[in-house]
């Protein structure tokens, strides 16, 4: 059976780099974004017949069944593989972002992940082997100051894989994901204000090293995997230490 796979965010960042990956090995790759302009732009001048885009705003169920539904028509009625990577950001202090943007943000992180996860379902299911794949963040470790709700939305994220993992085993369904830090891409190079926590830290990762780790949660799934050694250090210390040793430390840096 042909192997297909359907990401979300596709026409930036992380989903580009992952649909690049996945095309050139080999795989049916179904391709959505908000921006259907940009979509068609970067895949201009792509040799291949295995990649259908998609306009697509994860926050609307009926949208995310049609575009799923189709893509898997032309896939024997079977997807391999679900990346959740849209996903948006605003830096900032909680009182200064606007009460729609934070709202919009748990929208599009959270129940477009939801959204996704359950058109995709049937299709899933029908596959022999299938994958879900969502984006969390180091953010979900600890709240993140001046990125409070995208913090927010990632708990939201890991507890949601945590929850399908265990829930679609029996159909044969793995779900994980993928904890990066923070990582150069659009999304942070775009935006008007930065935290004190991304300027201690720093933003060194491409998102080559994140597709790295999503290609090894294809052929080895694990509940979570970090991005980059320094991180999986700080993510395995994060979870051996007491709360309040987490806590000082995200207060010392976000200082």
């Amino acid at each position: 059976m042909a192997k297909s796979i359907f990401i979300t965010g596709a026409a930036s960042g992380i989903g580009l780099a992952a649909a690049k990956h996945f095309v050139q090995q080999g795989y049916s790759v179904g391709m959505a974004d908000i921006n259907l302009a940009s979509l068609n732009e970067v895949t201009a001048n792509w040799n291949t017949d295995n990649i259908s885009l998609y306009q697509l705003d994860v926050c609307y169920f009926e949208q995310v069944t049609q575009a799923i539904a189709d893509f898997c028509a032309q896939n024997n009625n079977c997807l391999s593989v679900l990346l959740n990577s849209a996903g948006i950001l605003t830096i900032g202090t909680f009182e200064n972002i606007s009460n729609e943007q934070h709202l919009r943000t748990i929208n599009v992180n959270v129940n477009g992940t939801i959204n996704t996860s359950q058109a995709a379902l049937p299709f899933l299911k029908n596959n022999q082997t299938s994958i879900i794949i969502n984006m969390s963040s180091a953010s979900s470790d600890y709240g993140v100051p001046e990125l409070a709700s995208y913090s927010a939305s990632k708990f939201a994220v890991k507890g949601l894989t945590e929850a399908l993992e265990i829930e679609l085993a029996p159909y044969g369904i793995k779900v994980c994901d993928v904890l990066p830090p923070f990582i150069v891409t659009n999304m942070l190079i775009t935006q008007h204000n930065t935290a004190n926590v991304l300027t201690k830290l720093g933003r060194h990762l491409a998102v080559e090293e994140v597709v790295e780790v999503i290609e090894k949660q294809v052929s080895k799934p694990k509940t979570h995997r970090t991005v980059g050694m320094l991180y999986g250090v700080l993510h395995l210390l994060s979870n051996i230490s007491p709360a309040y040793i987490n806590r000082l430390f995200m207060k010392i840096l976000s200082r």
